[in-house]
């Protein structure tokens, strides 16, 4: 794993909000219930920007849907007064409210991932099952701690803010709210971005074990209609009472995956090609997978 102070943006997300409903978001968004559904408060975001003041990197703003929050051109503003233009991003789907921010969100981001979710892409991009946790399919501790390690999302995505607090990845903290009621996060204080990765085992063993984004498998084309879960993380999500975890819309995954058929699907694998519309797999620019054929031998 990469110390957090080594990740080129850290994102804050400002809202769990969404008009999309996508299979394997990485927001789990699909499954909040709508008490869980908020945004970040004003007062909450000026406090992480504060404790942004000398991180060298990027600051990225996501949801959710970023232009669903109703202060988002304040949000611009208090942007706009602590950071260059060339270190702000905004990842955004559009939607309704696209047309009403163009103007500020040319004047406050130099990065745009706009991501709409067309006709397109729902034919063509495939996104990793996060819902299999790799607790349950890879049961050697060591491998499963080696594929951990070597995550893509913790190497090639960013460290988060939301409204509970700070987080090394941004897939555990959409984790750590749907499921713990943030109960692992940071305080938002100074300096929590330097952290190495000996200082932030606390989340990785909490969080990173119920996750499939680490596991070297099959994508998943985002118009299927049904999810697949490993079954003890399924309980977890139905005890909490969380949405889409009905009989017709899941598929129980228990596979054992082997050392040996893990070192074989990490050749070909490549997870954070979610834009296959774009490109193919093996020119996809971020999140390629392992390569673990000549590590785990």
């Amino acid at each position: 794993m990469r110390p957090i102070f080594l990740s080129e943006t850290i994102q804050i997300d400002i809202t769990n909000h969404c008009f999309m409903s996508c299979l394997y978001c990485s927001r789990y968004n699909r499954h909040l219930r709508s008490g869980q559904r908020m945004h970040m408060t004003l007062e909450q975001f000026v406090v992480a920007l504060e404790t942004l003041k000398i991180w060298p990197g990027k600051v990225g703003i996501i949801g959710g849907e970023p232009l669903l929050h109703p202060d988002f051109t304040e949000i611009c503003r208090q942007l706009r007064q602590r950071f260059h233009r060339n270190r702000l991003g905004l990842w955004t789907s559009g939607g309704k409210n696209l047309e009403s921010y163009l103007e500020i969100i040319h004047q406050t981001f130099a990065f745009v991932a706009y991501n709409e979710h067309n006709k397109e892409q729902i034919e063509t991009c495939k996104h990793q099952p996060l819902t299999v946790a790799i607790s349950e399919v890879v049961s050697d501790k060591s491998l499963r701690k080696k594929l951990i390690d070597a995550c893509w999302v913790q190497n090639t995505w960013c460290p988060t803010i939301n409204h509970f607090g700070a987080y090394f990845c941004e897939v555990a903290a959409a984790q750590d709210a749907l499921l713990n009621d943030g109960k692992n996060a940071w305080p938002v204080e100074h300096g929590w971005w330097k952290k190495v990765p000996e200082q932030f085992q606390d989340q990785v063993g909490a969080l990173c074990n119920n996750c499939g984004m680490a596991i070297p498998m099959e994508r998943e084309l985002i118009k299927k209609k049904t999810e697949k879960f490993s079954p003890f993380l399924l309980a977890r999500f139905r005890e909490k009472g969380l949405s889409k975890v009905a009989e017709g819309e899941i598929e129980i995954f228990d596979h054992q995956f082997s050392k040996e058929e893990i070192i074989e699907n990490s050749k070909v694998w490549t997870p954070g090609n979610y834009r296959g519309d774009l490109f193919d797999d093996n020119a996809a620019p971020e999140g390629l997978g392992l390569k673990m054929s000549c590590e785990l031998k």
